[in-house]
């Protein structure tokens, strides 16, 4: 009969330096703990910076948008519409200027004198203005 002698398993690998070896730790210094926080602090205020830009161009193009729908309004209201018609018809007929950056369409409707402008811009947002009689 023959007896199988175990296997001997290798000894394990060696731990690497620095990690919980024999080896010297990395010493942090004050100067590479503050330009890590400099770093850390540069990277948020950049984040923020951008939100706020962000948010400042999103704020002026949708005062452009609503300045410009209320000059179209304004302009159907000055031609006096009549409160039994009802009717609608795209901005550029009734101002005729280019629409203002990030604007894709515009629309007028008229219905019984009460004046709609609706101006969709990217994103699939929509500015409505409406006055009265």
């Amino acid at each position: 009969m023959s007896k199988r002698r175990p296997v001997p398993t290798p000894p394990p690998p060696p731990a690497p330096a620095g990690l919980r070896g024999s080896g010297d730790l990395r010493e942090v210094t004050p100067e590479v703990r503050a330009r890590t926080q400099r770093t850390f602090l540069t990277i948020i205020v950049g984040f923020f910076a951008l939100i706020g830009v962000v948010v400042a161009t999103l704020a002026v193009q949708g005062r452009a948008v609503r300045n410009y729908a209320v000059r179209v309004a304004d302009a159907v209201q000055a031609t006096s519409p009549s409160a039994s018609v009802g009717y609608t018809q795209t901005c550029a007929q009734v101002l005729p200027r280019a629409l203002p950056r990030g604007a894709q369409a515009c629309e007028v409707a008229v219905d019984g004198g009460q004046v709609t402008v609706t101006v969709t811009v990217q994103g699939e947002r929509q500015y409505r203005v409406t006055r009265p009689e």
